[in-house]
């Protein structure tokens, strides 16, 4: 991943470094955007970063010396654009796209009567972690037969079904191909928390970007050619102002343990029978289940739950979390087996439930019931799935650091490993050891040059007198004063 394209003269300008840093806020009023003068900007300050949990998000504050800002019907939730140029005449670059936060244009009154607004701003991630988690959500949104992200074929594709229910459309996401199959999933969190988990186990960069207002790429997995990786910019000691450099011992791991519950596709089968007590045995030592007066069972009283369930090759219970290629009514009452009655079925629902059906048996005079059955399509959990990985070299030098891994979005199709073919959990947990494993250290620069084309994920590099170093860049800050020098700060974490 590299930094932002931006215009080849106003690239040749920040080479230069010889013209001062301008900034343009534009606020959305009606169906239009109104720009707020630039000399009213008194102060600018943003931030981004990669979250803990996989996503990258960005937000930002801005002080403005008009105090009418405040009576406007602009408010919470009002969309901001933010662009940066230099000198005069030079294109502007669009950098973020924010909404006003919760604390609306803020009427500030200070020393002197002195009277200004500060706007505090966030992008779209915000918005997309505040949603609702039982608003739409009680009735959880269940995927199968997905795959992580394909851009031609959106209904299939996990990226595009959750980013749905946040309102975006497929022409608002930029994504790559990533043909990792997820038979069942599940939506339990809400959209940002969902997206940045599957990047996580997709190793995919996630952002609300200024040209989309979401971005999936950049995947080792993705069927696309990985897009240039080089470093995006080179500091030398007469661009840095500010360095530090840090050990992150708390980033290195010489033990991977990935335990998960693994959705399974299995052939069509049987996924239920009915077996509730009380049971008795023929004189061929077969059960069956009486159905007589004045017993009344409660799959004869209506509404009985059959839960989908399956036995593995070991003849153990489990579960089953979604079936379709179900039994018709026809279909599931030819398989009825019975003495007396006749059986039938007055309620066969297969529909309302992914994990079970609703029915209710009736007789047309007492009988006794041998097998009542469906078959059907199951997706199962193979539960406690687990990889474990080691550095035997790094054990040995620093004894054992391990970090335990689960989630919901790793899958056991195959693809190419470093060493061949491995399924998709394994081939994570061995890209994750492989960089967990690395002593790294955490540098801070600090520098005057306009770069505010730069992102997280980047590389850049810095040329010392005795060292070079080079990182990716994990948190930015960017801080604009109307009488100082600009000043853009990175952390970087070292390659």
């Amino acid at each position: 991943m590299k930094f932002y394209e931006v215009d080849d003269a106003l690239r040749e300008a920040i080479s230069a470094g010889d013209k001062p840093v301008r900034v343009k806020i534009e606020i959305a009023s009606g169906g239009d955007f109104f720009t707020v003068p630039e000399r009213d900007v008194i102060e600018a300050n943003f931030y981004g970063l990669k979250e803990a949990a996989g996503g990258t998000s960005a937000r930002g504050a801005v002080v403005i010396d008009n105090a009418l800002l405040a009576l406007s019907n602009r408010g919470v939730g009002s969309e901001v654009k933010v662009s940066f140029s230099l000198g005069e005449g030079l294109p502007w670059f669009q950098r973020f796209v924010f909404y006003v936060d919760e604390n609306g244009i803020q009427d500030i009154r200070g020393a002197g009567r002195k009277r200004y607004v500060k706007i505090g701003l966030r992008d779209l991630s915000a918005k997309l972690r505040k949603t609702d988690e039982t608003r739409d959500w009680t009735n959880p949104a269940v995927f199968t037969y997905s795959v992580a992200c394909d851009k031609t074929l959106p209904e299939r594709s996990l990226v595009h079904g959750i980013a749905r229910r946040a309102g975006l459309s497929v022409n608002d996401i930029d994504c790559s191909t990533i043909p990792v199959t997820l038979p069942y999933v599940k939506l339990r969190k809400n959209i940002w928390a969902e997206l940045s988990a599957l990047a996580v186990a997709c190793r995919c960069h996630v952002e609300c970007a200024p040209e989309k207002p979401l971005v999936f790429a950049h995947s080792p997995y993705q069927v696309e050619p990985q897009a240039d990786d080089d470093c995006s910019c080179a500091f030398s000691g007469e661009d840095i102002f500010y360095l530090r450099k840090a050990a992150r011992a708390d980033l290195y791991r010489n033990t991977v343990r990935l335990k998960i519950n693994l959705p399974v596709t299995l052939e069509r089968r049987e996924i239920w029978r009915y077996g509730d007590s009380p049971v008795l045995y023929d004189e061929f030592t077969q059960a069956y289940y009486p159905f007589r007066y004045p017993l009344e069972r409660e799959i004869e009283a209506g509404k009985y739950e059959a839960r989908y369930r399956i036995k593995d090759s070991g003849g153990r219970e489990r579960a089953v979390v979604y079936a379709d290629a179900i039994d018709t009514r026809e279909e599931a009452e030819n398989r009825l087996e019975y003495d007396g009655g006749a059986f039938s079925y007055s309620l066969y629902d297969t529909s309302s439930y992914c994990d079970r059906a609703i029915l209710t048996l009736k007789k047309d005079s007492d009988g006794d019931l041998y097998k009542a059955a469906i078959f059907g399509r199951p997706i199962a959990l193979d539960l406690n799935r687990s990889c474990f990985m080691r550095d035997a070299d790094g054990i040995a030098a620093y004894g054992t650091a391990a970090v335990n891994v689960t989630g919901s979005y790793f899958s056991e199709c195959n693809i190419g490993g470093e060493s061949g073919t491995l399924p998709h959990y394994e081939d994570w947990v061995s890209r994750e050891l492989a960089e967990r494993s690395r002593n790294r250290r955490e540098f801070t620069v600090k520098t005057h040059r306009a770069l505010f084309n730069a992102r997280v994920g980047a590389k850049a590099r810095v040329a010392m007198r005795n060292e070079q170093l080079t990182g990716v860049i994990s948190a930015f800050s960017f801080r604009y004063k109307r009488d100082s020098a600009f000043i853009a700060a990175f952390k970087m974490v070292e390659e």
